[in-house]
């Protein structure tokens, strides 16, 4: 948290002389925060792209989760049980939305996207399929 602070001005405040107390935040300074950060191609200083070890996590997050959430979508298709189709569904579902949210600030090399896109492209029909929309 103190890092955030620090590093990319998350607003949180402290009472005075207490440095390891509890964190006050207001609603409105947190999203505007989360508005102004970077998004790819911004040019904003240095201090706000992410640094290399934090973007292969990144990375590596979003290969291994459009894996498995494509793993759910398939046991989904794969089940009769309706209660286990839509167990399965919802939470491929939830990978979707989140790889597509996390994507926005991670830099990949060209063959990490192409992998990603076409996870997302199959993942993307296999949730059509069973009955999400977009």
């Amino acid at each position: 948290m103190q890092r955030y602070e620090r590093e990319l001005g998350l607003p949180a405040h402290r009472p005075a002389g207490k440095a390891l107390a509890a964190v006050v935040a207001i609603r409105t300074e947190l999203d505007n925060w989360v508005t102004a950060s970077p998004r790819r191609g911004d040019s904003r200083p240095n201090h706000w792209a992410l640094d290399t070890r934090t973007n292969k996590l990144r990375a590596n997050f979003l290969k291994i989760d459009s894996e498995i959430a494509l793993t759910f979508s398939n046991m989904a298709l794969g089940t009769s049980n309706q209660e286990k189709r839509a167990r399965t569904t919802r939470t491929a579902r939830k990978a979707y939305d989140a790889i597509m949210q996390l994507r926005e600030g991670t830099d990949l090399s060209d063959v990490e996207s192409d992998k990603l896109e076409a996870n997302l492209r199959r993942l993307k029909r296999d949730l059509e399929s069973l009955g999400q929309i977009f």
